[in-house]
């Protein structure tokens, strides 16, 4: 499979941004974030010819649209690394040809190598908040990945940019279900930033010589099924998807990190909890930046059971007491967890040890309709950390596990039981 880039063009804002609006304070929240950047990529199939001059052309009108009620997202980071300025710099896009079909392009696995190609991320140029790659199959299908600074917004924002931009291109407004225009609220009002050095802690690997790679394990409606079963809540307490995807996912990793030791150790698992609908401060749905903080979960070798519901209470039971915590806490003390929360996660992967966790699982990407029908299919290029991303499937009752790793450990990984048993 060959893909060449056939242009690259630079989109501004259709609406050029007003004075009062040019500097776009940063929250703590969004300092924390690091230099890391999000990925996703929405693939539609098309029926018969298509002109790709046009459909390129009413992408791009509809882009700007869309960028100027996302007008952050055009702008660029200040050298001290607290603020966006925005003064409609654009954003960065590019289209492609792809020499394959997108069928082809599925049957190659699809292996992470070949996605990442689908996206914007090779030689970063980090000035650019967001990069958005337009590729098109030799079939008329097309696949278009946006890549974008996390360190300005989370993926539910980037979601939401995604459906506004979709809305703007078929002619439909925003007033749709899965489209949001975003709401500006101060967050760093809330969440005050500070001085930190280098963005804080840097999540990359610390082991630079380790190769990550990253697999898709798709757990479907019969193994949520199968999972509830074994966690013994069939006829009791319904555990959510990602609850069960995780504790299976979790218990295979532990397993992982004791056939790499030697013997059990205690181990940390730090999900991304969102705060939208939870702080006690008002945080809406809408609300731009990162809207999210991490949280630990403690496996400790000689008080928690290693069996699969041993990890779905603990999961469940630490989880419901920091949404309950978080009702209650203030924005400074939110800060304070976070960056505690970070500093755990820094020193597990210090010692090599698995931990990061995030879910993105009813986000509306499915709803991205630009016109041409809703995506056939949606994911990620995978991550530079060990890490693992949850995603709702296209029937929206199964769930794709995004599963980065080192090389060696993905092998032990993908050969555990349950893994086998219970994915395709």
């Amino acid at each position: 499979m060959e893909i060449k880039i056939q242009s690259v063009q630079f989109i501004k804002p259709s609406k050029s941004t007003p004075q009062n609006l040019r500097h776009f304070k940063l929250s703590f929240l969004d300092q924390l974030s690091t230099s890391s950047y999000i990925n996703m990529i929405f693939y539609y199939k098309t029926n018969g010819e298509v002109d790709i001059s046009e459909r390129c052309d009413h992408l791009v009108n509809s882009l700007s649209e869309a960028l100027s009620l996302y007008y952050p997202l055009a702008g660029r980071l200040t050298k001290d690394g607290l603020e966006v300025d925005c003064i409609d710099q654009g954003v960065k896009f590019l289209v492609t040809q792809v020499s394959s079909s997108l069928d082809e392009f599925l049957k190659l696995d699809p292996k992470n190598d070949h996605i990442s190609q689908l996206i914007s991320a090779k030689d970063l140029d980090t000035t650019w908040l967001v990069m958005v790659q337009v590729n098109f199959f030799a079939c008329g299908a097309l696949a278009i990945g946006v890549t974008a600074s996390h360190q300005v917004t989370d993926g539910c924002n980037l979601v939401r940019f995604i459906n506004q931009w979709a809305s703007m291109n078929r002619g439909g407004g925003s007033n749709i279900n899965g489209s949001f225009e975003p709401t500006f609220d101060k967050l760093d009002l809330l969440f005050p930033p500070m001085k930190v050095s280098s963005g804080g802690h840097s999540l990359v690997s610390v082991d630079q010589e380790a190769m990550i790679v990253t697999k898709r394990f798709r757990f479907n409606g019969t193994s949520m099924s199968k999972l509830r079963a074994k966690s013994g809540s069939a006829n009791g307490q319904q555990h959510t998807r990602v609850t069960l995807v995780a504790s299976l996912i979790w218990k295979a990793l532990i397993a992982v990190d004791q056939v790499k030791c030697g013997s059990l150790r205690n181990c940390l698992l730090a999900p991304a909890m969102s705060l939208r609908g939870k702080a006690s401060s008002p945080v809406l749905e809408s609300s731009f930046g990162n809207v999210w903080a991490p949280y630990p979960i403690r496996f400790l070798e000689n008080e928690t059971g290693l069996e699969f519901g041993d990890l779905v209470d603990l999961i469940e039971d630490t989880t419901r007491n920091v949404i309950m915590w978080v009702q209650k806490a203030s924005g400074e003390e939110i800060c304070r967890h976070a960056q505690e929360s970070y500093a755990l996660v820094y020193e597990e992967l210090k010692h090599n040890k698995f931990c990061i966790f995030t879910s993105w699982c009813r986000f509306p990407m499915y709803e991205a309709d630009f016109g041409w029908g809703k995506p056939y299919w949606v994911n990620t290029a995978g991550s530079l950390v060990e890490m693992v991303t949850l995603m709702d499937d296209k029937d929206g009752d199964g769930i794709e596990a995004w599963v980065s790793l080192n090389q060696k450990e993905m092998y032990v990984f993908e050969s555990d039981q349950d893994i086998l048993d219970l994915t395709s």
